[in-house]
């Protein structure tokens, strides 16, 4: 994975930052069924932590030629998809383990609040 520096989303994702988000742009190329290039893709990750303390992390993609709004775009969809049940369900067997909240009331508050 190469990092990427794109002055535009920079400007976009310092508003991130400054609500709590920790961000790193990159690129990486994509290998078709053949081992041949086909293409790259540009993606953000960001991560911050949960209200109970979970280390969360969400990558999105974002087209280099229109990047602030592919991003914005993508960004919508993730949280529009953003799947709280599951979420509650990955972690369920780690409860009280790590850091992860011990109760299920617990986990589904926060995970609410992502």
């Amino acid at each position: 994975m190469e990092q990427i520096n794109n002055k535009m989303m920079d400007l976009l994702l310092s508003y991130a930052e400054n609500a709590g988000w920790r961000y790193t742009l990159w690129s990486e190329k994509i290998t078709g069924k053949q081992g041949n290039n086909s293409g790259v893709r540009n993606f953000a990750e960001l991560e911050k932590y949960s209200p109970a303390g979970e280390d969360f992390f969400m990558d999105i993609y974002f087209d280099i030629n229109n990047p602030v709004e592919s991003f914005i775009e993508n960004l919508k969809e993730y949280a529009g998809g953003f799947d709280i049940d599951g979420h509650v369900c990955m972690l369920f067997l780690s409860r009280g383990e790590n850091g992860c909240p011990g109760s299920i009331k617990m986990l589904v508050k926060d995970a609410e609040a992502i």
